[in-house]
């Protein structure tokens, strides 16, 4: 007995790991900001410090 498999597309995205941008709390991805200044050394969403 065959199995047919039909042809494989290659994955697309990013192949790197984002996790070590997440916030260790509560998961949010903090965004960098738009004008050039340093991104906030804590969370938005939980106000945790980030690791840098």
């Amino acid at each position: 007995m065959t199995v047919d498999h039909p042809a494989r597309e290659p994955e697309g995205g990013d192949p790197v790991c984002w996790m070590h941008l997440l916030c260790p709390s509560c998961g949010a991805m903090p965004e960098a900001p738009d004008d050039g200044e340093a991104a906030s050394p804590t969370c938005p969403r939980c106000g945790e410090e980030l690791p840098r």
